[in-house]
């Protein structure tokens, strides 16, 4: 865990409060950490739906790459998200 030097927390207070000061600190650690993994998992997610859909296409052996086949069903104005298009490839 990285430390903040000196910062707001740091001149808050004066007499033995490094016990407080620190779960201060890991306080803010954690949220902006559950912050950033919040968005990783989202983009972890559309990773696995686009490899899966690539699978799906190659099985019925359509011929076709990933991205051919997703303009596709946007020229025909197909309103499908990946998320379903993954869940019906398997």
């Amino acid at each position: 865990m990285t430390r903040i030097h000196g910062g707001y927390i740091a001149r808050r207070t004066k007499f033995g409060s490094s016990f407080r000061r620190s779960l201060t600190q890991q306080k803010i650690r954690a949220l902006v950490s559950a912050d950033r993994d919040r968005h990783k998992k989202k983009r972890h997610f559309r990773g696995l739906w686009i490899t899966r859909i690539n699978a799906g296409i190659r099985e019925i052996k359509l011929f076709y790459s990933y991205s051919k086949w997703i303009h596709d069903l946007y020229k025909r104005q197909v309103l499908m998200n990946r998320k379903m298009l993954s869940q019906m490839a398997l």
